[in-house]
């Protein structure tokens, strides 16, 4: 099946500054597998956030489905 892989905040320089991917990825995968398969190994980044599958935050084992828009956060901080 594929999806989409879109990087927000700091983690676009994992895709060399590109924001979006397009990726092939198996039947039944998760979030956390899309992203290792697109060479995010998200949690050995330290700034890691959350994902959202199609607008909606879910956690990093959720399963994806064909068409899938994955988008990943970076953590955000302030005061």
């Amino acid at each position: 099946m594929v999806i989409t892989i879109k990087l927000r905040g700091s983690l676009i320089k994992y895709f060399n500054g590109q924001r979006e991917k397009t990726i092939e990825v198996p039947l039944d995968c998760s979030a956390e597998e899309a992203l290792k398969l697109a060479g995010i190994d998200w949690p050995k980044i330290e700034n890691f956030g959350f994902v959202a599958i199609n607008g909606k935050r879910v956690m990093i084992y959720d399963k994806l489905q064909d068409g899938d828009e994955l988008k990943a956060y970076s953590k955000i901080s302030g005061g």
